[in-house]
């Protein structure tokens, strides 16, 4: 393809798609330097004014080998006009297979322009020329960059390990895959992770600020012995991997992890996860949660799960998760999480045997709970009943 008269310019009135130009080496510079474009991306660090010149000057070689085509977004950010916003092109990795990145300058992150170039520059990869499969890759933990991939229609295929090359280091990746038979529309429901609050107690995400009281929840003989086989980060390098994909698990409507924090100090005072939105049973989810040693018997993990439940029985056009079951289980001798479920209403519903798994190699029965939707709005109408046949005391 001739540079730049054969770069077609692709636009949905707000976004524009075009041939990079000499002018654009300022912005394409201020672009790399941004911090998180240097964590995110294999740009050159320090990134020089020779390295902006020399992306934008390799642009016509990119294009005429018919392997490489790269666009420049353009768009209006707030009330100025229309401006240099960032890059998104694909590459070409075999016959009918295709590669997609992406940069936007800080300002315009946020905005849904990259979602809106993406789409753009998919469509005319399919159409015109004539790719199968468009391939997405970044590292490990960027979630912004996952979400366009997720709003275009990617489908999450798997974290590896090692094989994303970044400036003399093999960091992890993510990568999803976009065929030209899919549909356009996100394949898995984005869970919100909110911060709730009681006043005395809140749920947010899970912080790198925590990781010392985390590590001594998880760790601690009564918890150690409870949560043998459950799935948690159990070291140091483990728990910094979690914070840092906290957002992919809410992202694939799998699960969402909370942070237990007083509300006046934030301190860490426990941990709790919803998981299994996709089971089997109709609108469910199973909750867990632990405790950290001294913050026991004074009633932040009950008030901790009152807001959980709460939140998922919400409706979703209200910003809940609009389930109609929460379910949990405790181990047989775990006095401690059956009080929490039955002063949380939860009813207990039967046993499986012989089947959890204590540290000190023990087996025990799984005794299970639920609360149902309907299970609170009964309690709420009895008491609003209640209240309403109460004899009035100015009689």
């Amino acid at each position: 393809m001739r540079f730049p008269d054969d770069v077609p310019v692709l636009s949905d009135g707000r976004v524009t798609l075009r041939a990079h130009r000499a002018e654009d080496v300022e912005a394409v510079l201020e672009q790399c330097r941004d911090p998180l474009s240097q964590q995110y991306t294999v740009v050159p660090v320090p990134y020089t004014r020779d390295d902006a010149v020399e992306f934008v000057d390799s642009r016509p070689t990119a294009w005429e080998s018919g392997t490489d085509w790269s666009f420049a977004v353009e768009s209006a950010v707030g009330a100025g006009p229309k401006r240099f916003v960032g890059s998104v092109g694909i590459g070409l990795q075999a016959p009918g297979i295709g590669e997609i990145g992406f940069l936007t300058s800080a300002d315009a992150r946020g905005l849904g322009l990259t979602t809106t170039a993406v789409r753009l520059v998919v469509d005319w990869a399919f159409a015109d020329q004539g790719l199968q499969t468009i391939i997405w890759r970044t590292v490990a933990g960027n979630i912004a960059s996952w979400r366009v991939a997720w709003h275009n229609g990617f489908t999450f295929e798997a974290t590896t390990r090692g094989t994303l090359p970044q400036r003399g280091e093999a960091l992890s990746g993510w990568t999803a895959t976009l065929l030209v038979t899919d549909s356009r529309e996100p394949k898995t429901r984005w869970l919100s992770v909110p911060r709730l609050s009681d006043g005395r107690v809140v749920l947010r995400p899970v912080e790198g600020k925590d990781e010392k009281r985390y590590l001594e929840t998880v760790h601690d003989r009564e918890s150690d012995l409870w949560l043998a086989d459950v799935p948690l980060s159990r070291d140091s390098a483990s728990f910094r991997r979690q914070v840092r994909d906290a957002g992919l698990a809410p992202s694939l409507g799998l699960a969402v992890q909370w942070a237990i924090a007083d509300a006046v100090t934030d301190e860490y005072v426990g941990g709790l996860g919803m998981f299994g939105f996709q089971s089997l049973d109709h609108l469910s989810a199973e909750v867990g949660y632990r405790s950290h040693p001294d913050a026991r018997g004074r009633g932040y993990v009950s008030a901790a799960l009152r807001l959980a439940v709460g939140h998922a029985f919400r409706p979703e056009a209200a910003g809940g998760y609009g389930l109609h079951r929460v379910s949990l289980g405790a181990g047989d001798g775990n006095v401690g999480s059956q009080v929490v479920a039955r002063a949380c209403g939860f009813t207990p519903t039967g046993r499986d045997r012989r089947c959890y798994r204590l540290s000190d190699g023990r087996v025990v029965d799984l005794l299970r709970f639920d609360l149902l939707r309907f299970d609170l709005l009964a309690e709420e109408w009895a008491s609003r009943s209640a209240s309403r046949s109460a004899p009035d005391p100015s009689g």
